[in-house]
């Protein structure tokens, strides 16, 4: 896809999220800093510092383990080894309890929730730690939103997904 068309597309799926009821009531939101090609949340992380909210992103701990952290200013998150942002190490720790709405991204999405992402497992089990209330949206371009998925026991499935043309609806 040329750089142009996913930046419009990036920034129109952002505004959709932006614009939600989901959104606008969620206190404390978990992000991702966009990797490889995919959509940026760059307009959803100022929208809800204007708002007051809280904002946290993924740190990578240790051998397979997440963390969110709390961030402030985009500038001061620091490259990991794969080449992704994340919050600095000395930045407050969000408990997984406190996150209402988490932002999730993907390689692939199903439009019954399952996701498929690198491989490494990272948010499937950061997911299953989340509180039963606590809202997933997958995060993508509609030409990721697939029929069908292998989705196996462990994976965490998003409950939502919108894209540049909006929320989709989801199956069962």
């Amino acid at each position: 896809m040329c750089p142009e068309l996913a930046g419009k597309w990036s920034e129109w799926a952002q505004r959709h999220l932006l614009g939600a009821f989901c959104f606008q009531q969620a206190r404390t939101i978990g992000l991702y800093a966009a990797f490889d090609h995919e959509v940026d949340t760059r307009l959803v992380f100022e929208g809800g510092l204007k708002q007051g909210k809280t904002m946290a992103f993924p740190r990578v701990m240790g051998e397979g383990e997440m963390v969110y952290l709390r961030e402030t200013n985009w500038q001061k998150m620091v490259e990991n080894k794969w080449g992704i942002l994340e919050p600095s190490p000395d930045s407050l720790q969000v408990a997984v309890s406190e996150l209402e709405l988490v932002v999730v991204p993907g390689v692939a999405f199903a439009r019954n929730g399952c996701r498929l992402g690198f491989g490494g497992g990272y948010y499937d089990r950061l997911l299953s730690r989340l509180e039963p209330d606590a809202l997933t949206v997958g995060l993508a371009y509609s030409f990721q939103v697939l029929d069908n998925l292998p989705c196996e026991a462990s994976d965490q499935k998003v409950k939502r997904i919108v894209t540049e043309q909006g929320f989709l609806k989801m199956c069962p």
